[in-house]
């Protein structure tokens, strides 16, 4: 499977799994559909995924790293309001939230709000938007047109929509994924998107051939990665990258 065909799903730093187990089930009610040691996987909203994982580098983002498309944001954001979830005001300027909301003239409605480990996830609904309520990644870029070029150039992703200068949308497999400006690119220090698919050793290989550069980790206690993949006894599990903007991403084998 070639990652274009994958989904890709956010990956969520944490400094204590069992806190934010319990803060994700009281404030959003999700619960986790797949426990592993460090790491909770969450199946939620009709399929979407994402992951929490224990890391000393949770904290480090400093951009929105998750989004909620909802049918009607200010309708979410109070119901969520009602189960103690705080949300952020911000100046940008042209735009700012009003209570937390803000609204821009295409009538698109975004809130903001953070976990217990300071990861910016966003609430978001558009007026034109068909889509069920989904959850998508967001990656940051301190330049979207070295990002895009790099996206098709090195993954093979064109995106399905573009606000030049601002953000580039994408599909992924039956996921979307989000690129955008932002002067926080890079700050993450962990790993912030992850796509299953099967076949990880041949869609590492045919990758290189297109110029990723697959990282070396030592994760200490005998698990590393070798010739830039990491397996357990079952075979490959995971190998990492990094795109133009600094952000680690992975490709996981999906054994389901």
């Amino acid at each position: 499977m070639r990652i274009t065909e994958a989904p890709i799903h956010a990956s969520l730093a944490v400094t204590d799994l069992a806190r934010a187990r319990e803060w994700y089930a009281d404030k959003l009610g999700w619960e986790p559909s797949v426990e592993a040691p460090g790491t909770l996987v969450y199946e939620v909203l009709g399929g979407s995924a994402f992951t929490l994982f224990e890391t000393p580098n949770a904290g480090t983002a400093k951009n929105t790293v998750m989004a909620w498309n909802v049918q009607d944001a200010a309708a979410r954001v109070a119901e969520l309001r009602a189960r103690g979830v705080v949300f952020e005001d911000y100046d940008f300027g042209e735009y700012k939230t009003v209570d937390g909301l803000m609204t821009d003239p295409n009538g698109n409605v975004t809130a903001w709000f953070k976990d217990p480990d300071g990861n910016i996830l966003t609430v978001v609904s558009g007026p034109d938007d068909p889509r069920p309520e989904s959850l998508g990644a967001m990656i940051a870029a301190s330049d979207l047109g070295r990002a895009r070029a790099w996206y098709a150039d090195k993954l093979g992703f064109q995106p399905m929509f573009e606000l030049p200068g601002i953000v580039l949308g994408y599909s992924s497999g039956d996921s979307t994924f989000t690129v955008y400006q932002t002067e926080f690119a890079g700050t993450a220090k962990n790993t912030v998107g992850v796509w299953r698919l099967t076949g990880l050793v041949d869609e590492v290989a045919r990758l290189r051939e297109q110029g990723v550069v697959f990282d070396d980790i030592d994760f200490g206690d005998g698990d590393v990665t070798v010739g830039g993949i990491l397996s357990d006894a079952d075979g490959p599990v995971n190998a990492w990258f990094t795109d133009s903007e600094g952000n680690s991403l992975a490709i996981a084998e999906d054994r389901r």
